[in-house]
């Protein structure tokens, strides 16, 4: 009896190996789970997702039908390999059209961007852990596309119909979205970056980016300046943003305070619910210390992958960015200073980046509060001009650039793209100004110029006579030098504070604000003024 169970056994087995080759399945990887498997336990998540373009098979259907060069992102589990070109369905110029559709063995088993695309497959995605999603690789893998925006990936070259020969494709395949699980615990064992090939945060290769002509070396800026049909290379700009110790801003925000601030200070504080997206994301009984915290602000940090928002895009009302908070309130929910409960600054204490607070017109000390800037909730408007061309015809693109840094409407007047695009060169077609205040022949508002540069000079020269008052009245009061000053007086009650240290605290403060503030009375010309001039007018004030 046994023998005859082994018989079958072995029988059954010898079936299933030879009909093995004719289990065909849709795409690049067997172990694939579509978005309609996936509804069946997250419903909810599913009918966010609906809402979003990345769900759209009519959206996506064009570009899959380009096939390999546009296929890999607006289709899932794409496998040029499988592809296979509908003959005599294409025009003169460009002769060869790819279905669309989802078949048996094709070559991608989702006409749209679904679930695994970002979450991987199988019960992988169910093993990482949530915060993993705070990569910003995983968006970066399409969100870099065109422009030249990254090289050939050499890893899967494949054989083309089109004149030539092979084609070396720009796009991810065979990705593991959130690494690979092994016996020592979750890792990724194969970074996106290996396989996508877009060096971070180094500038990706062969981009078109703009430059300052007539400078001894040729500075190259961190805009791009060729770009897919509404962007698409957020990527690039977020890693390449400038900020502090030559980084970028949001990208390093998490390299940067590890430079300056000791690891003991930052778990005692509260710099990581702003510096770093995955203790962000993390549950409340889980979040990570300074050293076990990876990334910096990255793409879920303003945005939801799951579901539109309320706002469309500032430049095209087509588009929908998808933002975790209306863009009135979503900077400002890291960019405040966290004064307390009466909203007012503690003399004598720094003020970490008021930026909120600048455009509401309040926090600083002695001053009327309450006069809101007319640029009050328009920090993407100033902050992230679109400044691309369009890769198919030229004209300007319409989504926000990601670098964040201002661009001065001198400096976008100057700007010309860094290579030949279509037999010319492009100049920089916005400023952060251009939103509000373009006019007829002057895209990029240079008239503004000479109004943004007196009020910074003033703002800093006003500046240069506080910190001048400061240290005169540093010595009125005994002491070396400000910070000497703002040390020993700290160590103080400051119920018995004397009148000349009470103005010195309160004139060391408003100056504080002001630098720390950054935008040297552009955010509130009047408030940032009159804060200034109060410092000044303190520190004067100063007697033993």
């Amino acid at each position: 009896m046994v023998k005859r169970l082994l018989l079958v056994a072995i029988v059954v087995a010898a079936i299933l190996v030879v009909a093995a080759p004719a289990l065909a399945f849709s795409g690049y990887r067997a172990d694939w789970t579509t978005a309609a498997q996936c509804q069946v336990c997250h419903p909810d998540k599913h009918a966010e997702w609906m809402t979003t373009a990345h769900s759209s098979a009519e959206a996506n259907h064009e570009p899959i039908t380009d096939g390999a060069r546009c296929a890999g992102c607006h289709s899932g589990n794409y496998d040029p390999q499988k592809a296979v070109p509908i003959s005599g369905a294409g025009t003169t110029a460009d002769p060869y059209v790819w279905s669309a559709e989802v078949t048996e063995n094709g070559a991608f088993s989702e006409n749209m961007i679904g679930c695994s695309t970002c979450h991987y497959g199988g019960d992988v995605q169910h093993a990482a852990p949530a915060s993993a999603l705070a990569n910003a690789d995983i968006c970066g893998q399409c969100h870099s596309r065109q422009g030249n925006s990254k090289p050939p990936n050499d890893k899967y070259p494949l054989a083309s119909p089109t004149p030539g020969g092979t084609i070396n494709p720009q796009y991810p395949i065979g990705y593991k979205m959130l690494g690979e699980a092994n016996a020592g615990g979750w890792t990724n064992a194969m970074p996106l970056t290996d396989i996508i090939n877009v060096p971070t945060p180094a500038k990706p290769v062969d981009q078109i980016y703009y430059t300052i002509p007539g400078e001894t070396t040729t500075t190259v800026l961190p805009y791009t300046a060729r770009t897919h049909e509404e962007g698409a290379l957020q990527y690039q700009e977020w890693a390449n943003g400038l900020g502090k110790v030559g980084m970028s801003s949001h990208a390093n925000a998490l390299v940067q305070i590890k430079a300056y601030i000791p690891e003991s200070v930052i778990n005692q504080g509260k710099c990581l619910e702003c510096h770093s997206q995955d203790y962000r994301m993390a549950p409340d009984d889980a979040k990570p210390t300074a050293a076990e915290a990876k990334y910096g602000i990255t793409c879920t940090s303003c945005h939801d992958p799951h579901a539109e928002g309320a706002q469309s895009s500032v430049w095209n009302p087509d588009r929908n960015p998808q933002l975790t908070a209306p863009r009135q309130e979503l900077c400002v929910e890291c960019h405040n200073a966290e004064l307390g409960p009466n909203g007012i600054a503690k003399a004598g204490q720094p003020v970490h980046h008021p930026m909120k607070e600048m455009m509401n017109g309040t926090g600083a000390i002695d001053v009327p509060q309450g006069s809101p800037s007319v640029h009050k909730g328009k920090c993407v408007q100033c902050h992230m001009p679109p400044t691309g061309r369009d890769r198919v015809d030229g004209r300007p693109a319409t989504a926000g650039n990601h670098v964040f840094a201002i661009i001065e409407p001198a400096l976008a007047v100057e700007a010309i793209t860094s290579g030949n695009v279509a037999g010319k060169k492009w100049d920089m077609y916005n400023s952060a100004c251009t939103t509000c205040h373009s006019r007829p022949g002057d895209s990029q508002a240079l008239w503004l110029q000479e109004t943004l540069d007196n009020r910074q000079e003033a703002m800093h020269a006003w500046n240069d006579q506080v910190t001048a008052a400061l240290t005169k009245a540093a010595k009125r009061l005994g002491f070396k030098s400000t910070a000497a000053a703002n040390t020993a007086i700290n160590k103080i009650k400051p119920s018995k504070w004397s009148k000349g240290q009470r103005a010195f605290q309160k004139s060391f403060t408003n100056q504080y604000y002001i630098q720390s503030e950054g935008s040297w009375g552009i955010h509130n010309w009047d408030y940032a003024r009159t804060v200034i001039l109060k410092a000044l007018e303190q520190a004067k004030s100063v007697r033993r």
